[in-house]
Formats: C-alpha cells, sequence, structure tokens
C-alpha cells in the first residue's frame, strides 16, 4: 500500500474573543495508505472532528487558526494554504467527507436525487439524463430499497439509516480516492451497522479508497479498522493495529475506552406488576378517500403484550421502524393507542384527560436526543424544575429550590450550572439533564428512548452506571429503548425484542443473550458481536 496522505504536526486553536486562544488539537502527526481503514477513536472534545475537517479546509478560518509547522500533503501536494478555488477541485472529489448528522447535512428542500446529481454536474461534467442513471446506480450499490422511488423522496421521508446511505452515495459519486467517515454508524441499529461496514469495506475494496473512520464505538472500529489512533484532550495517545490497541494497549486511557462497555447490572428483586399491556396496537393513517375514511394504514404497534414488575427493566430492541419509540409514547400518553395499557391497577385508555395528567407525574420519559428535546430558551434550573410548577404549585420557594438541588446531586449536575443554558453542555450533560427533569417528579416508572445514543464509551459507562444506581436508591421500573445491545444487556431483567411491528421474542435477558430462539434475534446478537 503507497501513501496518500501525510498530516505533519497538525495543530488547531480556535481564537474565541474575550475567552482567548484555545487549543483543541496539538501537534499529531499520521499517515495513510491506499487502501487503509484508519480509525480515530477518542471521546467528545478529544480532537477528532477537527482533526479531519482540517484535512479539507473545512474549519471556520480566519476564527480558527493552524500552527505554524502543519503540513497535510495529499498526494505529496501541500494543501494548507491552498485557495479555494484549488481546494474545490479536491473537496467532493479527491477526498470526500460523511458528517456525522445526516439529517443536518441534507438540504430538506431538495430530493435526494438533486443532492447526488449536483456533484456529478459538478465534478464529472454529466447532463442531467446521465446524472439521473448515475444517481440511481449510486443508490442500489449503497443498499438502498426501491430506489427509483427513493431518489425522489426528501430527507425527512427516509429512516436514519437510509439518509446514511444516501451520504455514502454522495459521498463516492466521483470514486474518491480517500473518504472521511465521521461517525457514519452513530445512532444507528446495530443491523444498520453492519450493513453500513459492509458496505463501506465492499467499495474501498472495489475502489482502493482509503478510509478514515472516526468514531466512539470500539466495536465498530474493531470490524473495520485496519489501524487505530486513541485521541484525548487533542493528542495522540497511542497508535498502532486493531489487535494491539484491543489486546494489548499500554495506555491507560485505551484500556479505559475498551473496557467501558463492561457494566453489570445488580440482581434485582422484581416487585408487583407495576405495568401491564395487553394487544395493544398503534395505527397511522397512510391513505384516505373522498370521504375522508382511512382506506390504508400503518401499524407501527401491532398486537403487543408484555409485563414489567416494580423495580425492574424491560429491554426493548429492535431496528428502527420496529415501533419502539412509538410504543413507549403510547404509554407515556404522547400517542393514542388501542388495546389496553394498565399502570397500577388503571386503565389507561379509561381515564378521563384530567385523571390521565394527573397521573402522568408518575410516568416520565427521557428523549434519545437531549439538545433538540431542552428548550434553549431557558436555563437548566427552570428546564428541571418546571414540572414542579405544574404538578406541585403550591411548593414554598425554598422547598422549591431544595427539590432541585436534591435532583442535581443525585444525578451528578453541579449547582453552579443552573442557571446555564443547554448549548453549555457537553452530550453526556445534557443527558443527566434530561433525566433530572424526569426525577425531579418522583416518578415510579421511566421510559428511557436512546438515552445512550450517540455518546461516547465512557461516557455510556456513567450514563448506565447513573440510572443502574437511581434505580436501585427509588425502586424505579425502566422501559429501556435502544439498539445498543451491550447496554440493554447491562441494564435490563426482560427484553422484547420488536420487529415490524410486531413482538418476535420476550424473555429472561441471559436468555435471549445465550439461547435466542428466533432468527431475527440471532441476528441482531451477532451483528453486534
Amino acid at each position: 500500500m503507497s501513501g496518500i496522505l501525510e498530516v505533519k504536526h497538525l495543530s488547531v486553536g480556535f481564537n474565541r474573543g474575550e475567552s482567548g486562544y484555545h487549543q483543541v488539537v496539538n501537534d499529531i502527526s499520521f499517515s495513510l495508505a491506499r487502501g487503509e481503514v484508519l480509525g480515530i477513536v477518542g471521546e467528545s472534545g478529544s480532537g477528532k472532528s477537527v482533526t479531519t475537517l482540517s484535512i479539507l479546509g473545512l474549519l471556520p478560518y480566519p476564527k480558527a487558526q493552524l500552527g505554524k509547522q502543519t503540513s497535510i500533503r495529499f498526494e505529496n501536494r501541500e494543501l494548507v494554504g491552498l485557495d479555494d478555488e484549488n481546494y474545490r477541485k479536491i473537496r467532493g472529489n479527491r477526498i470526500a467527507y460523511i458528517f456525522q448528522e445526516p439529517m443536518s447535512s441534507l438540504n430538506p428542500l431538495h430530493t435526494i436525487e438533486k443532492q447526488i446529481a449536483e456533484s456529478l454536474i459538478q465534478h464529472r461534467g454529466f447532463n442531467k439524463k446521465e446524472a439521473e442513471k448515475e444517481v440511481l446506480r449510486l443508490l442500489k450499490l449503497t443498499g438502498i430499497q426501491n430506489a427509483a422511488k427513493r431518489m425522489k423522496a426528501y430527507p425527512f421521508e427516509l429512516s436514519g439509516g437510509q439518509r446514511q446511505r444516501v451520504m455514502i452515495a454522495m459521498a463516492i459519486a466521483n470514486r474518491p480516492d480517500i473518504l472521511l467517515a465521521d461517525e457514519p454508524t452513530t445512532a444507528l441499529d446495530v443491523t444498520v451497522q453492519e450493513q453500513i461496514i459492509n458496505l463501506l469495506n465492499k467499495l474501498k475494496k472495489k475502489l482502493n479508497m482509503a478510509i478514515v473512520f472516526i468514531s466512539h464505538d470500539l466495536s465498530v472500529i474493531k470490524k473495520i479498522a485496519d489501524r487505530v489512533l486513541v485521541m484525548k484532550d487533542g493528542k495522540i495517545v497511542e497508535n498502532g493495529s486493531v489487535r494491539q490497541i484491543f489486546e494489548h494497549s499500554a495506555n491507560p486511557y485505551t484500556r479505559d475506552l475498551v473496557n467501558a462497555h463492561m457494566l453489570m447490572k445488580k440482581p434485582r428483586k422484581a416487585g408487583k406488576i407495576l405495568l401491564k399491556a395487553k394487544k395493544l396496537k398503534v395505527c397511522f393513517p397512510i391513505k384516505k378517500n373522498w370521504l375522508g375514511q382511512v382506506v390504508e394504514e400503518l401499524k407501527a404497534v401491532d398486537n403487543v403484550s408484555f409485563e414489567l414488575a416494580q423495580g425492574t427493566t424491560l429491554g426493548i430492541v429492535g431496528e428502527s421502524g420496529s415501533g419502539k419509540t412509538t410504543l413507549g409514547s403510547a404509554i407515556v400518553g404522547l400517542t393514542r393507542f388501542q388495546g389496553s395499557i394498565c399502570f397500577d391497577g388503571q386503565e389507561l385508555g379509561a381515564l378521563s384527560t384530567q385523571a390521565r395528567r394527573k397521573l402522568s407525574k408518575d410516568i416520565q420519559i427521557v428523549f434519545q436526543d437531549p439538545y433538540n428535546s431542552l428548550n434553549p430558551r431557558m436555563n437548566i434550573e427552570e428546564i428541571v424544575s418546571e414540572g414542579l410548577l405544574i404538578h406541585f404549585p403550591h411548593l414554598s420557594h425554598e422547598e422549591h429550590q431544595k427539590r432541585v438541588l436534591q435532583v442535581f446531586a443525585e444525578t451528578g449536575l453541579q449547582a453552579d450550572d443552573r442557571f446555564k443554558y443547554p448549548h453549555e453542555f457537553s452530550g453526556g450533560q445534557r443527558q443527566r439533564i434530561a433525566i433530572a427533569r424526569a426525577l425531579i417528579l418522583e416518578p415510579r416508572l421511566l421510559i428511557l428512548d436512546e438515552p445512550t445514543s450517540a455518546l461516547d464509551v465512557t461516557i455510556q459507562a456513567q450514563i448506565i452506571k447513573l440510572l443502574l444506581e437511581i434505580q436501585q436508591k427509588r425502586n424505579l421500573s425502566y422501559l429501556f429503548i435502544s439498539h445498543d445491545m451491550n447496554a440493554v444487556r447491562a441494564m435490563s431483567d426482560q427484553i422484547m425484542v420488536m420487529k415490524d411491528g410486531k413482538s418476535v421474542e420476550i424473555g429472561c435477558c441471559e436468555n435471549i443473550f445465550n439461547q435466542p430462539k428466533h432468527s431475527y434475534t440471532q441476528q441482531l446478537i451477532n451483528a453486534a458481536v
């Protein structure tokens, strides 16, 4: 394998005005060979994304500043100091980038076809008809089903896995020499992750393409990378082959990353049945006739039954679109349902609106994306305490403050941070805020919808440990919705596997993992190994 990229003495800092100059990448060097996959791992803020953005000159200059000794050479051509016109010939053509969040990276006003075709027309001189044919081929190549129809769709009409495949199709459209992939499998189901990894490996071999693969998920890095860089605080703390990093790591931080997912729950004694769902259905209308009658509907949750005991956790797993989140929304009262949901002896479907609202403090939910579920115009104290104003309006100011500080201490938040706003916190801290908001009402059931999604492995471990400690202290019941099989195993007493809105298997956690009966369950577990 011949060298194609050489990065030497890369240093990056940001001028933050009154806050001064902040160094985020500090004198790192590495190389990339043709056909090689270089994995870069580390926690948020370690400098992973800034490193790859520097290669394509995508940092916000002049606010961002490169070190004087920094050198980035692509095929022996120096990229540092390259003008915009010459950089444009390389970006998306010779070196392509897959951004972390496809929903934010794709234009919501343009169809998938138009967005992919734009690069083909710009760099390869295709006409409209040629571009349309090539877009269809690329979408089929990336494994999108019914590609001819999907290319006419808009980003919001696709699932997370489909959007990520579209980003890959855009990135490989011009057959780049290097693909920079920033968390391309984050928050995807394990089976979709497996498909994306297999796809990238296939494309690497077919195009002899070099890949820089950023991820906080070490199990993904282990499957795709040839060599691994471990970054911490803007520096490379370890560099070696996959086997060396995973089996013989020399750095304590690397060992912490490798061991972070090995959490074990303490045995719990089940109490009385707190929640019972029987033949639960949630349907969404797809098509109506001219009289407004529904003639076609989507069964998002189809005839699902389960029980949850006091003080225990039911893990719910399955791919995107399996009905996991819709099930949680129905239980918390955000989605209409058919069938029976019984909470502590009360039939939720038979309650009046007032009674259901009163009961809502006992059933709380922690949403998947804490950044979008926290009001950016409210400070943290206002966000966490908002529920107290609704459910406990007669509390004195002193008691109000006391409860806020208690839940802050319980969830590992600092009292001094209560006047800050959501954007001033990291992803892990925002998740703690979301948990605190739910806990302050002293619920009996907590629905956790992907609470560790997109978090670094060490932060995931902290959140899972926090949830287990709170559960034991408060005797809480959890519905734990996740695609992360390691997290589900660490949290759950029982597991329900969902596919296409149906429950295909339910049972004891260890039985599901060690002796899965359904072929789909076996597929999920094998993909996570």
